[in-house]
Protein backbone atom coordinates (compact mmCIF):
# COMPACT_ATOMS: atom_id res chain seq x y z
CA UNK A 1 0.00 0.00 0.00
CA UNK A 2 1.15 3.58 -0.53
CA UNK A 3 3.53 5.29 1.82
CA UNK A 4 2.64 8.48 3.65
CA UNK A 5 4.69 10.48 1.16
CA UNK A 6 2.19 9.53 -1.56
CA UNK A 7 -0.87 10.09 0.61
CA UNK A 8 0.40 13.56 1.46
CA UNK A 9 0.65 14.61 -2.18
CA UNK A 10 -1.89 16.95 -3.71
CA UNK A 11 -4.93 15.26 -5.27
CA UNK A 12 -3.84 16.53 -8.67
CA UNK A 13 -0.40 14.91 -8.41
CA UNK A 14 -1.80 11.65 -7.04
CA UNK A 15 -4.28 11.52 -9.92
CA UNK A 16 -1.50 12.12 -12.43
CA UNK A 17 0.52 9.19 -11.05
CA UNK A 18 -2.50 6.89 -10.98
CA UNK A 19 -3.47 7.82 -14.54
CA UNK A 20 0.08 7.17 -15.71
CA UNK A 21 0.06 3.78 -14.00
CA UNK A 22 -3.36 2.95 -15.42
CA UNK A 23 -2.09 3.71 -18.92
CA UNK A 24 0.90 1.42 -18.46
CA UNK A 25 -1.06 -1.40 -16.79
CA UNK A 26 -3.57 -1.20 -19.66
CA UNK A 27 -0.81 -1.59 -22.23
CA UNK A 28 0.91 -4.80 -21.11
CA UNK A 29 0.65 -7.57 -18.48
CA UNK A 30 1.91 -6.67 -15.02
CA UNK A 31 5.23 -8.49 -15.36
CA UNK A 32 6.01 -6.44 -18.47
CA UNK A 33 4.85 -3.10 -17.08
CA UNK A 34 7.64 -0.54 -16.84
CA UNK A 35 8.15 1.76 -13.87
CA UNK A 36 10.23 3.87 -16.26
CA UNK A 37 7.17 4.48 -18.44
CA UNK A 38 5.04 5.30 -15.42
CA UNK A 39 7.40 7.90 -13.99
CA UNK A 40 7.99 9.49 -17.39
CA UNK A 41 4.26 9.76 -18.05
CA UNK A 42 3.66 11.13 -14.54
CA UNK A 43 6.66 13.48 -14.87
CA UNK A 44 8.28 12.40 -11.61
CA UNK A 45 11.76 11.12 -10.79
CA UNK A 46 12.23 7.35 -10.60
CA UNK A 47 13.50 7.78 -7.05
CA UNK A 48 10.23 9.49 -6.14
CA UNK A 49 8.30 6.41 -7.19
CA UNK A 50 9.98 4.34 -4.47
CA UNK A 51 9.21 7.06 -1.95
CA UNK A 52 5.54 6.50 -2.77
CA UNK A 53 5.33 2.72 -3.36
CA UNK A 54 7.43 -0.36 -2.68
CA UNK A 55 6.94 -1.76 -6.19
CA UNK A 56 4.65 -1.75 -9.21
CA UNK A 57 2.72 -4.60 -7.57
CA UNK A 58 2.21 -2.40 -4.53
CA UNK A 59 0.91 0.40 -6.76
CA UNK A 60 -1.51 -1.91 -8.59
CA UNK A 61 -2.80 -3.30 -5.30
CA UNK A 62 -3.61 0.23 -4.17
CA UNK A 63 -5.40 0.94 -7.44
CA UNK A 64 -7.52 -2.18 -7.07
CA UNK A 65 -8.73 -1.19 -3.61
CA UNK A 66 -11.13 1.34 -5.13
CA UNK A 67 -12.63 -1.41 -7.28
CA UNK A 68 -12.98 -3.66 -4.25
CA UNK A 69 -14.79 -0.92 -2.35
CA UNK A 70 -17.21 -0.40 -5.22
CA UNK A 71 -17.98 -4.12 -5.26
CA UNK A 72 -18.53 -4.10 -1.50
CA UNK A 73 -21.05 -1.27 -1.77
CA UNK A 74 -22.72 -2.92 -4.74
CA UNK A 75 -22.96 -6.26 -2.88
CA UNK A 76 -24.40 -4.58 0.19
CA UNK A 77 -27.13 -2.94 -1.86
CA UNK A 78 -27.92 -6.19 -3.69
CA UNK A 79 -28.09 -8.12 -0.42
CA UNK A 80 -30.77 -5.68 0.73
CA UNK A 81 -32.67 -5.88 -2.57
CA UNK A 82 -32.49 -9.69 -2.72
CA UNK A 83 -33.18 -10.26 0.97
CA UNK A 84 -29.84 -11.86 1.68
CA UNK A 85 -29.79 -14.24 -1.31
CA UNK A 86 -26.04 -14.76 -1.73
CA UNK A 87 -26.45 -16.64 -5.02
CA UNK A 88 -28.40 -13.84 -6.70
CA UNK A 89 -25.92 -11.28 -5.41
CA UNK A 90 -23.06 -13.03 -7.21
CA UNK A 91 -25.11 -13.25 -10.41
CA UNK A 92 -25.89 -9.53 -10.15
CA UNK A 93 -22.21 -8.83 -9.53
CA UNK A 94 -21.22 -10.81 -12.64
CA UNK A 95 -23.75 -8.90 -14.74
CA UNK A 96 -22.59 -5.56 -13.32
CA UNK A 97 -18.94 -6.23 -14.13
CA UNK A 98 -19.54 -7.60 -17.62
CA UNK A 99 -22.13 -5.01 -18.65
CA UNK A 100 -21.18 -1.82 -16.81
CA UNK A 101 -17.52 -1.97 -15.83
CA UNK A 102 -16.48 -2.89 -19.35
CA UNK A 103 -18.19 0.26 -20.68
CA UNK A 104 -16.21 2.59 -18.43
CA UNK A 105 -13.29 4.74 -19.52
CA UNK A 106 -11.01 2.25 -17.76
CA UNK A 107 -12.14 -0.65 -19.97
CA UNK A 108 -8.66 -1.62 -21.18
CA UNK A 109 -7.29 -1.45 -17.65
CA UNK A 110 -9.87 -3.92 -16.34
CA UNK A 111 -9.40 -6.25 -19.30
CA UNK A 112 -5.67 -6.39 -18.60
CA UNK A 113 -6.36 -7.05 -14.91
CA UNK A 114 -8.36 -10.14 -15.82
CA UNK A 115 -5.62 -11.22 -18.22
CA UNK A 116 -3.20 -10.92 -15.31
CA UNK A 117 -5.51 -13.02 -13.14
CA UNK A 118 -5.58 -15.69 -15.86
CA UNK A 119 -1.78 -15.67 -16.04
CA UNK A 120 -1.65 -15.90 -12.26
CA UNK A 121 -3.86 -19.00 -12.27
CA UNK A 122 -1.80 -20.70 -14.95
CA UNK A 123 1.71 -19.69 -14.02
CA UNK A 124 1.60 -18.68 -10.35
CA UNK A 125 2.42 -15.22 -11.65
CA UNK A 126 3.17 -12.09 -9.68
CA UNK A 127 -0.51 -11.12 -9.47
CA UNK A 128 -1.31 -14.26 -7.46
CA UNK A 129 -1.37 -12.46 -4.12
CA UNK A 130 -3.05 -9.24 -5.23
CA UNK A 131 -5.84 -10.38 -7.56
CA UNK A 132 -9.19 -8.77 -6.84
CA UNK A 133 -10.72 -10.43 -3.79
CA UNK A 134 -14.35 -11.25 -3.42
CA UNK A 135 -16.39 -8.53 -1.71
CA UNK A 136 -17.39 -10.70 1.24
CA UNK A 137 -14.34 -9.99 3.36
CA UNK A 138 -16.26 -7.82 5.81
CA UNK A 139 -18.15 -9.42 8.70
CA UNK A 140 -20.97 -6.88 8.29
CA UNK A 141 -21.66 -8.18 4.76
CA UNK A 142 -21.49 -11.83 5.81
CA UNK A 143 -24.03 -11.14 8.56
CA UNK A 144 -26.48 -9.84 5.95
CA UNK A 145 -26.63 -13.21 4.15
CA UNK A 146 -29.85 -15.18 4.64
CA UNK A 147 -28.75 -18.53 6.09
CA UNK A 148 -32.27 -19.94 6.50
CA UNK A 149 -32.06 -22.42 3.64
CA UNK A 150 -28.31 -22.96 3.63
CA UNK A 151 -26.70 -26.16 4.94
CA UNK A 152 -24.26 -24.34 7.20
CA UNK A 153 -23.42 -25.04 10.82
CA UNK A 154 -21.08 -22.13 11.45
CA UNK A 155 -19.34 -19.15 9.86
CA UNK A 156 -16.59 -21.35 8.47
CA UNK A 157 -19.16 -23.33 6.46
CA UNK A 158 -20.61 -20.09 5.13
CA UNK A 159 -17.18 -18.79 4.17
CA UNK A 160 -16.56 -22.03 2.26
CA UNK A 161 -19.72 -21.42 0.20
CA UNK A 162 -18.66 -17.81 -0.40
CA UNK A 163 -15.24 -18.97 -1.52
CA UNK A 164 -16.78 -21.44 -3.97
CA UNK A 165 -19.06 -18.74 -5.39
CA UNK A 166 -16.10 -16.39 -5.72
CA UNK A 167 -14.02 -18.98 -7.60
CA UNK A 168 -16.87 -19.79 -10.00
CA UNK A 169 -17.54 -16.10 -10.64
CA UNK A 170 -13.89 -15.19 -11.12
CA UNK A 171 -13.41 -18.03 -13.61
CA UNK A 172 -16.50 -16.89 -15.54
CA UNK A 173 -15.25 -13.31 -15.64
CA UNK A 174 -11.81 -14.37 -16.86
CA UNK A 175 -13.48 -16.45 -19.58
CA UNK A 176 -15.60 -13.48 -20.62
CA UNK A 177 -12.74 -11.02 -20.81
CA UNK A 178 -10.14 -13.35 -22.27
CA UNK A 179 -11.93 -15.86 -24.50
CA UNK A 180 -13.93 -15.09 -27.62
CA UNK A 181 -17.02 -17.06 -26.65
CA UNK A 182 -20.32 -15.20 -26.78
CA UNK A 183 -21.62 -13.39 -23.72
CA UNK A 184 -24.74 -15.55 -23.57
CA UNK A 185 -22.79 -18.81 -23.81
CA UNK A 186 -20.45 -17.89 -20.96
CA UNK A 187 -23.27 -16.53 -18.81
CA UNK A 188 -25.43 -19.62 -19.36
CA UNK A 189 -22.56 -21.85 -18.24
CA UNK A 190 -21.97 -19.61 -15.23
CA UNK A 191 -25.65 -19.74 -14.20
CA UNK A 192 -25.63 -23.54 -14.55
CA UNK A 193 -22.60 -23.76 -12.23
CA UNK A 194 -24.36 -21.52 -9.70
CA UNK A 195 -27.46 -23.74 -9.86
CA UNK A 196 -25.41 -26.89 -9.34
CA UNK A 197 -23.88 -25.31 -6.25
CA UNK A 198 -27.26 -24.08 -5.03
CA UNK A 199 -29.37 -27.18 -5.64
CA UNK A 200 -26.80 -29.98 -5.84
CA UNK A 201 -26.01 -32.50 -8.56
CA UNK A 202 -27.63 -35.72 -7.37
CA UNK A 203 -31.24 -36.39 -8.35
Amino acid sequence: MPKDTFLNLSEEKKKKIINAAKKEFSRVPLEEASIKNIVEEAEIARGSFYQYFESKEDLLKYMLTSCEKKLEEFSKQKLIENRGDIFQVYIDMYDFITKELIKSKDREFYIMIFRNVKASDDNLGVLQNIAIKGPFQETSLINMIDKTNLKVNNDDDLKTIIRMLYIITRKALVSYFIKKDSYNKIRDTYIKMIEYLKYGILK
